[in-house]
């Protein structure tokens, strides 16, 4: 394990581009993400892996590999593959250098999930395609969409944890280029629609007020992986159908909204979405920003997040912090929240993992939307 992830750090530390801003190939992966993601029923949009700044975090000492740091609740078939397997076996399969690879975006729910490769150049995507279908896959049904099988039959006898290319039972991935990005996914319809030109996540406003507010506290930080969320995120415990299905009477939806808000007690004040990423600058820490519709609801939420931060998060997940409020996009304002913890770095980044660790137990954690 160790030589493989020397040699992996080697490889990206290699060929990583220097970006103008820390949020760069963040930014890049949300604008390659479709924007109906937005509407899923569930707070956890996407989950975005900068393979390369991951790689470069971990020291030469010990046995930690580069991906051991990751909390994601979506299934990246590419990652887990890449994680165990040696880099020159993970190339063949792959059909992609590991230079030529910046990130992973992964969404959905399995077995209906999507994943993003990011690639350094519209060149490399393609040649990645052209690689797959001169390996075995073969043209499937939309223009552009190659696979390797049948959607969704499962052959255990293809199974193999190291080929990016094939789920846990063996079952058949498609592929598609689209711009710099090559989507994979679990049909070719579902590969075809990805890839193809429609308005963006990172287009939103929301996005992109989330995003600046991002930039405003990250300092020196590197952003090494990250959670797009929606206002479901902060509902531990309601019932999101409530709030996504189609009302009738709309009174009567923002009365049952008022009503299981009033059920969860203290929290942040309702955001329209957000960002929580995993940083680094020789500390590991945590950068949250949220998009609300004005910079007074923004500020109530960064006062009412950095005491909610210091009383329900653990002594592991203290220390230096910073909040503001930032103008963002169509009049909308991001709540921006940092903290960047002493002491010897962790496997998991203790500041991130307090704020993913709550929403995948169903438990109330420091965003939870409530009373302040």
């Amino acid at each position: 394990m160790r030589r493989s992830v020397i040699s992996l750090g080697l490889l990206l530390t290699a060929s990583a581009p220097v970006l103008a801003q820390a949020t760069d190939t963040l930014r890049d992966g949300l604008n390659h993400v479709p924007a109906t993601v937005f509407a899923q029923s569930h707070g956890d949009i996407a989950y975005f892996v900068d393979v390369a700044t991951l790689a470069n975090l971990v020291s030469d000492e010990g046995d930690a590999g580069p991906f051991q740091r990751v909390l994601s609740g979506a299934d990246i078939i590419a990652l887990q593959s890449l994680s165990m397997a040696e880099p020159n076996e993970w190339e063949a399969k792959a059909g992609t250098r590991i230079d030529s690879l910046l990130y992973f975006i992964g969404y959905g729910r399995a077995p209906d999930s999507q994943t993003h490769w990011g690639l350094v150049d519209a060149a490399a995507a393609s040649d990645l395609v052209d690689t797959l279908k001169a390996s075995g896959f073969a043209e499937a049904g939309p223009t552009g969409v190659v696979g390797n099988g049948e959607p969704r039959r499962f052959d255990p006898s293809l199974r193999d944890p190291e080929d990016p290319w094939r789920t846990s039972v063996g079952a058949a991935q498609f592929a598609a280029a689209s711009g710099t990005n090559v989507v994979q996914a679990q049909t070719p319809q579902a590969a075809a629609l990805a890839a193809s030109a429609q308005p963006s996540l990172g287009e939103s406003a929301i996005m992109q007020t989330a995003l600046a507010g991002l930039d405003h506290v990250i300092g020196d930080g590197v952003v090494a992986q990250a959670v797009v969320i929606s206002p479901l995120f902060g509902m531990a415990g309601l019932d999101p159908a409530a709030f996504l299905s189609p009302q009738g009477n709309i009174e009567e939806t923002r009365r049952q909204f008022e009503a299981q808000i009033a059920e969860l007690g203290s929290g942040i004040p309702p955001y329209l979405g957000g960002i929580v990423a995993d940083l680094d600058d020789d500390r590991q820490g945590v950068a949250i920003a949220l998009a609300y519709p004005d910079c007074d609801l923004a500020q109530q939420a960064v006062d009412t997040l950095s005491e909610r931060w210091s009383t329900m998060t653990g002594e592991e997940a203290q220390g230096e912090t910073m909040v503001d409020r930032v103008e963002g996009v169509d009049g909308l304002c991001a709540a921006s929240f940092s903290v960047f913890v002493e002491g010897e770095g962790q496997v998991q980044n203790p500041a991130y993992r307090a704020v993913l660790d709550t929403y995948f137990r169903q438990q109330a954690g420091v965003l939870n939307i409530g009373k302040s």
